[in-house]
């Protein structure tokens, strides 16, 4: 026999009425329907998580938020600051004005929305809240109920924001998925930007503005000297320049270039073939007028005729003599000696031996490696006023760190054309004393300062000379 509790527990484990059949087909389902939707979130946040650029990230978010909640539209709005939002997404919508008249009437509502609710969650309501009621956008649009989530940063600063809009009021579970993936989306964005690039700036005041524009006025009348930039090369001072004191061919030069050489010493010989035969020629009628004369005398103290040509003779004489002497002169120049000690420079040899050179053109110079300047060339369009006064710094390409103090000894009044054939103002600047790891032939870039000037013109300068010259102002 089986006891009446057995029997109805027995009962109860095998019931299978209607009802309790039809309760856990719901459960089931309802379990599915629960696993399906985790899965679908769980989708949309790894899809969110890999976007590679922020235009990519926006797409998503809208279009991913509205198909999770069965919205019919979705917008991402940008917090810039306190005073200013606009759209930067909107649902099924590949690019986005900002400018638009509906872009404008969705940012003047999170405007509305933020400075009544600050950053609460999930703000629910229905238009025209808001917004203008008498709105056109207001009016038009079809979407009446609309759900706005902000997305803050680390330290709860509000930076952007969702606003999802559809006909139907919105339920708590729906609220709550469109916090949580918002949150989601906001923790990406600010992954892949960071939270400085994010951040809404800060609105200056009026009253800080103006003050900000007088001071940036004010600093704009702030003197500052005029300084111009150019290129320099430190060259010698007073340096014995040596040139071809006849027209003739070098034969030979006897001392290295960049060498030192001693006063009276022998550097550089010309071909002497050509002077050496005129001055054996010119001696020899010399000798031969010599003894023509001395006849002519001996011979004038008996004969008429031999007094009368004696003076001729003379002048003869005298003539040969002289004719002898510049040749042999000539023919002294074929080699030139050093007037000073210093350093001999020169660019090379085999660009001088053998190469015709005419009177007066200069082949190297002599110079004392303690006496040296800087030899200035100013570009014609960055010309300024200088003075006697004018501070001039210069800085060396083997050493730019430091400057070097000159004082300018002399400018130019007529542009001229370098090496280069650019036209240049020719600047002569000396030092006081004597300065060390000065070589000649460094090059630099020196500062040469003017007078004071407003820090405007000194600024607008160049625009304004560009002006004038293409418009005739």
């Amino acid at each position: 026999m089986i006891p009446m509790h057995q029997k109805t527990s027995q009962h109860a484990t095998l019931d299978t009425s209607p009802l309790a059949q039809s309760q856990s087909a719901s459960n089931v389902a309802a379990d599915q329907a629960a696993q399906v939707g985790a899965a679908t979130l769980l989708a949309v946040e790894s899809r969110v998580r890999a976007a590679k650029d922020e235009l990519e990230l926006h797409h998503l978010i809208v279009n991913e938020l509205r198909r999770l909640v069965a919205a019919r539209q979705c917008i991402l709005v940008r917090v810039r600051h306190k005073s200013k939002t606009e759209v930067v997404a909107v649902s099924s919508l590949a690019l986005t004005d900002k400018d638009t008249p509906f872009n404008r009437w969705i940012a003047s509502m999170v405007l509305n929305l933020i400075s009544e609710h600050g950053n609460a969650d999930a703000i629910e309501f229905a238009l025209p809240a808001f917004v203008d009621a008498n709105d056109p956008n207001t009016q038009s649009y079809p979407f009446r109920h609309i759900v706005w989530q902000p997305m803050r940063l680390r330290d709860g600063e509000v930076y952007a924001g969702v606003l999802v809009a559809r006909e139907q009021p919105w339920s708590e579970q729906e609220k709550k998925i469109i916090i949580r993936e918002t949150g989601v989306f906001a923790s990406a964005w600010q992954a892949l930007f960071g939270a400085k690039a994010l951040r809404p700036r800060k609105r200056f005041s009026a009253r800080a503005r103006l003050a900000g524009a007088a001071a940036l006025v004010a600093l704009t009348l702030l003197p500052v000297p005029m300084t111009t930039l150019a290129p320099l090369e430190i060259v010698a001072k007073s340096p014995q320049r040596i040139t071809a004191p006849i027209d003739g061919v070098i034969k030979e030069i006897l001392v290295d270039p960049n060498r030192p050489v001693r006063r009276g010493e022998s550097i550089l010989r010309f071909e002497e073939t050509t002077l050496r035969n005129r001055y054996e020629i010119a001696e020899q009628d010399r000798l031969l007028a010599a003894a023509r004369y001395d006849r002519l005398t001996q011979a004038s103290f008996v004969d008429e005729k031999a007094r009368h040509e004696l003076a001729p003779a003379r002048a003869e004489l005298d003539l040969k003599q002289a004719e002898r002497d510049y040749a042999a002169d000539m023919l002294k120049r074929t080699v030139i000696s050093a007037e000073r000690d210093g350093v001999l420079i020169y660019s090379d040899k085999d660009r001088w031996i053998g190469r015709p050179v005419k009177t007066g053109e200069r082949i190297m110079y002599i110079a004392r490696s303690d006496e040296v300047a800087a030899r200035i060339e100013v570009p014609v369009a960055d010309a300024i006023v200088l003075d006697r006064e004018a501070r001039v710094r210069l800085f060396l390409d083997a050493n730019p760190l430091t400057s070097v103090p000159a004082r300018l000894v002399s400018e130019g009044y007529h542009a001229e054309p370098n090496s280069t054939q650019q036209l240049v103002y020719r600047v002569h600047a000396e030092f006081d004393g004597p300065q060390e790891g000065l070589r000649i032939g460094a090059r630099g870039t020196a500062q040469l300062a003017g007078n004071y000037v407003p820090l405007f013109f000194y600024l607008l300068r160049r625009p304004i000379s560009s002006a004038r010259q293409h418009l005739g102002l």
